[in-house]
């Protein structure tokens, strides 16, 4: 029996066809069931396979989101379950401060927070007569010490932390008392304005006169105020021609302008005029960080099957920007705001957030070597000799970042 080349080149190819389909359906079917586990298996079986480029690069973007998302879901569940401790630990407890905390990291992790604000409530009431009561013994310490003006602050506070009306004047009365002890004289001119200033009824005497009458109240108050301005017009002597320049339009003003200026020079000296667009230097860059001179380091990166690399990553115009780092199965030698710049020779930089993440995704893996630019913050000190407009400042240091990828801040 004679066999046949021919045969076995067209057998040969059914079967690589064959086994290319196969690992193609498992790998969109571990896609489709959003496995970690299996869709990583699968694009290793796709990629002995030989299964297109394409197919190949959307499974392995999947699989970082995958594993992006479960390392998501794990801390959500750490952190939720941190909350709960904490917030349970609270509410037994007897500080309010502590409880106002654990109900704000309870809130931001999506917890049930009714038996704990029943519970700080509670607190809260305690806390604020404990204080009143603090405030109240100052006072009494005050008077018993002669001192007026403490127990004044003393009752300030009680009022402000929402003293009964009956305890406020139980201590008002008391310092009264104290002041009528010390200084019997003013005590009484003090009781008399405010008996006068406690009467009711409508004022004798307005700005314009004796009238009732509103509106001509309110013309005699125009018209006077109209005279006073003329008045201090005339009495300066240079503002006489000011109010009709502006009347005249920019010719007008520009020459009232000029002869206002004449007229200081005359009486205080010429006063040369500001220099415009002059050129002033009033920045200094502070201590030069270590980060600064530190040199790119190249890091082989561990990968878990599941959980991927362990690390937070996003997006950038510089790289693949590092926002954390878990426990397993660990990163050393990268740190938190690192940036991943060069993965197994190929360059994340000058890319698009979206082609930068395909690309990191693509080249991802157990074993992969990154080379490494370490995160670098530098601040300087802004004191110019003249005034500087913050506002187009702020303007320009914001297209200034977005244009190069950086982040700045003025304080």
């Amino acid at each position: 029996m004679h066999r046949c080349p021919e045969f076995h080149g067209v057998f040969g190819t059914l079967k690589v066809a064959f086994c290319q389909l196969e690992a193609l359906a498992e790998l969109e079917a571990a896609q489709a069931a959003g496995d970690a586990t299996a869709l990583a298996a699968a694009i290793s079986k796709a990629d002995s396979a030989g299964v297109g480029q394409e197919q190949l690069a959307a499974a392995k973007k999947a699989l970082f989101k995958l594993q992006k998302e479960k390392r998501d879901k794990s801390k959500l569940e750490r952190a939720k379950s941190q909350a709960q401790a904490e917030l349970a630990a609270a509410v037994a407890g007897e500080s309010a401060e502590e409880l106002r905390k654990a109900i704000q990291k309870a809130q931001d992790a999506g917890l049930a927070l009714e038996e704990a604000q029943t519970r700080l409530e509670v607190l809260e009431e305690e806390e604020k007569k404990e204080c009143i009561q603090l405030a109240f013994e100052d006072l009494e310490y005050a008077i018993s010490q002669d001192d007026v003006e403490q127990a004044n602050l003393a009752l300030e506070d009680a009022a402000g932390m929402g003293a009964s009306e009956e305890e406020l004047k139980e201590a008002e009365e008391k310092i009264a008392a104290l002041r009528l002890k010390l200084d019997p004289e003013g005590e009484a001119r003090r009781r008399r304005v405010e008996a006068r200033k406690a009467k009711s009824g409508e004022k004798k005497w307005n700005f314009s006169g004796k009238s009732n009458n509103r509106i001509i109240n309110d013309r005699f108050r125009e018209h006077e105020a109209e005279l006073e301005r003329q008045r201090m017009l005339a009495f300066r002597a240079r503002g006489r021609f000011r109010a009709n320049a502006e009347d005249e339009g920019e010719e007008g003003a520009e020459k009232g302008v000029k002869k206002l200026r004449a007229e200081v020079s005359k009486e205080l000296g010429a006063v040369p005029l500001p220099k415009l667009n002059e050129a002033a230097s009033g920045f200094a860059w502070g201590r030069v960080p270590k980060e600064e001179t530190e040199a790119p380091r190249r890091i082989t990166l561990r990968a878990h099957l599941e959980a991927g690399a362990g690390i937070d990553l996003h997006a950038s115009w510089w790289g693949m920007v590092v926002d954390g780092i878990d426990p397993e199965p660990g990163q050393p030698g990268l740190r938190v705001r690192d940036t991943l710049v060069e993965v197994n020779g190929t360059s994340l930089m000058e890319l698009t957030d979206e082609d930068c993440e395909q690309r990191f995704a693509d080249l991802f893996g157990d074993g992969c070597v990154v080379k490494v630019e370490p995160f670098v913050q530098v601040s300087g000190i802004l004191a110019p000799p003249a005034a500087v407009d913050k506002t187009s400042l702020q303007n320009d240091l914001e297209r200034f970042a977005a244009d190069y990828g950086i982040e700045l801040r003025m304080e």
